[in-house]
């Protein structure tokens, strides 16, 4: 695990929880990607996920899926995503954690794409479509080829299996990803009761912190969670608003302070 990742997990957050976020490598461009990164992190973001585009994205909702498609339309690649990274960290030093599907990562070649990822600066990894259970051989493999620089993240939600939620409360490094919702990611979402007492209950279950994530994007949720959980995931809503950016033409210098806006109101929702 690196000590970027670890250290956010060690000191007490700045508001009311800790906040994730969640772009598309490359959506609309990698030169808007580099410099929204650099924002979001600018304005408080605790730990950045960097999606790396994908055709068939089984996780995802429309406003995820238009992304990936818009980034594949420009080009955007796993070693362009890494060239991404590799940018971000000459100037700026919170983890980043890629989220992406395993056909990319395994075409690219998995040993040398672990390599190449520590290299660029990469903190680890949300593999959505690799069971926990299933990702051991994978796991293992990756810790002797770059020993443990490289965090997997679980996923956890109400339909998870007993088993598969006993194979995470083993984990003791990094921190768990729990779906507020069963389903695709994106669309507004009231924090059901059940849901609530589920989470909670992981309190018990897990050695590691739990971060929600899967339709968050009020202040009112974030601060319901942040009373039953140690982190907060902010994805469709985010690449939504900045979608709606891209598509009002405007010049760059009019672009870049409309994305200053939208970095408060992300801010703002941990406050």
């Amino acid at each position: 695990m690196s000590e970027r990742l670890k250290a956010v997990f060690q000191t007490k957050p700045a508001g009311v929880t800790r906040l994730i976020s969640y772009i598309m490598a490359g959506d609309p461009t990698i030169e808007v990607s580099l410099r929204r990164l650099r924002g979001l992190a600018d304005h408080g973001v605790d730990i950045l996920e960097l999606g790396v585009p994908f055709s068939d994205p089984m996780a995802d909702g429309v406003v995820i899926q238009a992304a990936a498609e818009r980034a594949l339309s420009a080009q955007m690649t796993v070693k362009k995503t890494l060239e991404l990274v590799q940018e971000f960290r000459k100037t700026h030093n919170t983890p980043l954690l890629l989220m992406s599907y395993l056909n990319p990562l395994l075409h690219y070649g998995w040993d040398r794409f672990v390599e190449d990822a520590v290299e660029a600066g990469v903190d680890g990894f949300i593999l959505p479509d690799l069971p926990w259970r299933e990702g051991q051989g994978l796991r293992t493999r990756t810790e002797k080829s770059v020993g443990n620089k490289l965090s997997f993240i679980p996923m956890i939600a109400q339909t998870s299996r007993e088993q598969d939620i006993e194979a995470v409360s083993q984990v003791t490094e990094g921190f768990a990803y729990v779906l507020s919702r069963n389903g695709i990611t994106g669309g507004e979402v009231e924090i059901p009761d059940n849901v609530s007492v589920f989470i909670e209950s992981l309190r018990d279950s897990l050695q590691i912190p739990r971060c929600v994530g899967f339709g968050i994007q009020k202040a009112e949720q974030v601060r319901a969670l942040a009373k039953i959980c140690d982190g907060v995931v902010v994805g469709s809503a985010l690449v939504k608003a900045f979608a709606k950016l891209d598509q009002e033409g405007l010049e760059e210098k009019d672009l870049i302070e409309q994305e200053k806006e939208v970095f408060t109101w992300l801010a703002s929702l941990k406050q």
